[in-house]
């Protein structure tokens, strides 16, 4: 029961990291979908240097005459939330690899416990079974990312 108890918790939590870090990325990104894609700085933002990469996007602020104390400003709260932003996405990671041990485990136990209703001649087979499938989704699954 407590083991229960604790994969759900595990996952209610990595549901709410994924919620968050979409709310929150959608906040830093700060876009608007009406504003046409930029696809290279135009002369008139551009400040003459030639290190900035080309974005495809602007954020909404940029469309606003700001001072340079108000660039500064931003520039902080960017950096800012950028490093909250990281840290949340460890965190994700962090919870994602706990709960993948927490699912592993659940999964082999209920294979175990299947596997002790048969006799053990049957037992053998069902984990014979049961190590192809497992054999067959992996190699599904490289093929699947060298596709991608």
């Amino acid at each position: 029961m407590e083991h229960a108890l604790r994969t759900k918790l595990v996952a209610v939590a990595v549901l709410a990291l994924v919620f968050g870090s979409g709310l929150l990325l959608g906040y830093a990104a700060d876009s608007d979908p009406l504003t046409p894609p930029l696809s290279v700085a135009t002369s008139a933002e551009s400040d003459g240097s030639d290190t900035e990469a080309p974005r495809t996007r602007r954020f909404v602020y940029e469309q606003l005459e700001r001072t340079p104390d108000q660039d500064a400003a931003i520039d902080v709260i960017i950096r800012t939330h950028r490093h909250m932003m990281n840290r949340l996405h460890q965190d994700f990671d962090e919870a994602q690899t706990e709960y993948q041990a927490s699912f592993d485990a659940v999964v082999f136990e209920t294979r175990e416990a299947i596997a002790l209703v048969f006799p053990p001649d049957q037992r053998e087979e069902y984990r014979h079974l049961l190590e192809e499938s497992d054999r067959r989704r992996a190699e599904d699954r490289a093929a699947e990312n060298d596709r991608k």
